[in-house]
């Protein structure tokens, strides 16, 4: 069995059930994946194909962070100073208000159209999801912030853009890239693991616990569980609707790989901004680099 999406008009990409792969469309004689995928998903095709296209968007990136610096050469996690994790932490909080503000829209939408299978994806992650977009703001206060203010006054481009996705797609004639929208972001979540907590927890001053937003979104956390859902209910789907959800996943991933959205390498300038919304004073731990980078492999 065979699934595949037309990523652009040179390129097409093909899922087994072991593999995803390139193809490129032949300018002459018959193109079997030139047609619209048709037919019934299956989890294992459909996997693959979601990992693909996750995998070409960081691919469409390939080598830009190369060369920064020897740990990141060397996949390091580098620990972010308090302000800069503040920042991210921002982030964060936009992301998941996001989850909080559009998935009861996605899923009155899927309820009203009859499909019952995406209704039930969308009220199960409510569920799953329902007070996330706390989790942030606690985050920020142990750091000694004034959370709210904070996230109100600071949107980080990255989070500004996936929150833009977000809505566009919820809005969409059809909201079904919702699902392939909130794979790519837990998916990617899933690279984040203990070693980066560690060192994250290594830049904060001592006794602060300010990660809780980040166990719970990476493989600590439930979003391994929560990707094996996403597979499956876009298996279930048709294939209009696989094509529409593994569409907006390459969309969603291509968010996060690509340098643009990195406005946060002035981290005097990043820290400065923070710091106006300390509650009180806290020792400042300098900051030694960028988060750890992204290896995509092929």
């Amino acid at each position: 069995m065979l699934e595949w999406l037309e990523i652009s008009p040179e390129l097409t990409l093909v899922a087994t059930a072991t593999r995803a792969f390139r193809h490129v469309p032949q300018a002459f004689g018959v193109d079997p994946f030139r047609a619209p995928m048709l037919g019934a998903g299956a989890p294992e095709t459909t996997h693959w194909l979601l990992a693909g296209a996750i995998a070409e968007a960081g691919r469409a990136f390939h080598g830009w962070r190369t060369g920064t610096s020897s740990r990141t050469q060397e996949n390091e996690p580098v620990s972010p100073s308090a302000p800069h994790w503040a920042y991210r932490l921002a982030g964060y909080f936009h992301t998941t208000d996001a989850t909080r503000r559009l998935l009861p829209l996605v899923a009155r939408r899927f309820a009203a159209s009859g499909r019952r299978a995406l209704a039930s994806w969308a009220e199960q992650k409510i569920s799953e999801e329902a007070g996330h977009d706390q989790l942030a703001l606690r985050d920020l206060s142990e750091l000694g912030y004034r959370a709210r203010e904070l996230a109100s006054a600071l949107v980080p481009a990255r989070a500004a853009a996936w929150v833009a996705l977000f809505e566009q797609l919820a809005q969409a004639d059809d909201p079904a890239g919702c699902v392939g929208y909130a794979h790519a972001l837990e998916r990617l979540a899933l690279l984040r693991g203990p070693a980066e907590v560690s060192a994250i927890e290594q830049g904060l001053p001592q006794g602060v616990n300010a990660t809780r937003c980040l166990r719970v979104h990476s493989a600590l956390g439930s979003d391994p569980r929560h990707v094996r859902s996403n597979v499956l209910a876009t298996a279930a789907s048709s294939a209009d609707e696989r094509r529409a959800i593994v569409s907006a996943c390459h969309s969603a991933a291509r968010i996060y790989f690509d340098p643009a959205f990195d406005d946060d390498l002035d981290l005097r300038r990043i820290e400065a901004r923070v710091l106006a919304f300390q509650e009180h004073a806290r020792p400042v731990t300098l900051s030694r680099g960028n988060p750890n980078p992204i290896q995509v492999t092929k």
